[in-house]
Parts: structure tokens; sequence; C-alpha cells
């Protein structure tokens, strides 16, 4: 007798796919033992080969039943692995969706900096619409990295020169160049800093 088998085995399968073997060995030999003595099997003997049998097919059902519930634990994490890749795009056009959207005030007032007249009204409407972008953007998380007057960190700093400086304390930032950013503890950009020796 042969049982077919999945290629996908698991340690309970193998386990009972070893004793169906065993069980089946057993009864093929007791079914040529007796043969070879040439007697007939006594009642004793047909009910123990019945027994086996009787196991040996609980133990196909029982491997069956295994194989089937991995096939399906495995079409589950599929379905689920999939249906969390569409969530997560989803939710990702969502955010970008929303925070262009929350900017699109403040291109509006750009646009109309620039149709405006030059002099102190247009200054003042660029200063209103940089303190907007940098409230929406301090909203979403973002931290501004400004560290003139700090001692120098290369975790966040990014030092692009280097001077002799009097009355500063060695590695303290003297001049800052371009602000650096942060958002949730994540580094986007290093601040970009002079630096004392």
């Amino acid at each position: 007798m042969v049982i077919t088998v999945s290629k996908t085995s698991t340690p309970e399968t193998d386990e009972i796919k070893a004793e169906v073997q065993q069980t089946e060995q057993k009864a093929e030999n007791e079914k040529n033992g007796a043969s070879d003595k040439g007697a007939k099997p006594s009642k004793k003997e047909d009910e123990k080969v019945s027994k086996l049998l009787v196991e040996n097919d609980q133990l196909k059902q029982e491997l069956n039943e295994l194989q089937d519930t991995h096939r399906r634990v495995l079409a589950e994490y599929a379905n689920y692995k999939r249906r969390t890749e569409q969530e997560k795009e989803q939710l990702s056009s969502f955010v970008k969706a929303d925070t262009i959207k929350a900017l699109l005030p403040a291109l509006d007032n750009l646009e109309r900096a620039i149709d405006a007249p030059p002099g102190d009204e247009y200054k003042k409407g660029i200063d209103m619409t940089i303190r907007q972008l940098k409230d929406l953007l301090k909203s979403q998380g973002l931290e501004v990295i400004a560290p003139l007057g700090e001692t120098f960190d290369p975790n966040i700093h990014h030092a692009v020169m280097r001077e002799d400086a009097e009355d500063v304390e060695p590695d303290t930032v003297t001049e800052v160049y371009q602000k650096g950013y942060q958002l949730g503890g994540r580094l986007l950009r290093p601040a970009m800093v002079k630096v004392a020796n």
C-alpha cells in the first residue's frame, strides 16, 4: 500500500507517516509470517491484523486532516499578508493626501505673494506664510535642529568647517549653515555647522 503525501512536511506529519509505515510493516510481516508457516492464521492473529488495519486507517485520516489544516493555515497567511500590504498602501496614500491638503493654504499664500507689489506688506506676507508652514510641519511632529552654541553631536550635526575661536569651548557649534530636522526622533537631515577647535 502506498500513501501519497504533499511535499510540505512538518514534524507532526512526519511522525504520523512513520507510524503508518510501521503499522503497515507490522501487518505485512504478520501476513508474510503466517503464509511462510503455511498455516492458516489464527483468530487471534486475524483480530490483531484487523485492529492494525483500523489503526492504519485512523492514522491516514489524521494525516489527511493535518495536511488539510496545514494548507488552510498557509492560505490564510497568504491572504493576511496580501491584505496588510494593501492596507499599508492605502494608509500611506491617505497620509500623503492629508499632508498635501494641509500644505495647500501655504502654497496659495506663496502664489498671492508673487502677485503682490514689493514692500513691507510683501515681506510680512512671506513671513506669515513661512510661519504657517512651520506650524503645519511642527503639528506633524517635525523638530528643528538649530544647535548654535551647543556641543557638537555627530549623530545630528554635520561639521563642514572648523575654526579657531577664542572664548569658546572646543567642539562648540559656532555657526549654523543649514538647520537640521527630526521626525519622531528619527533624523531626516543633520544640521550643517561650523565647529570650534
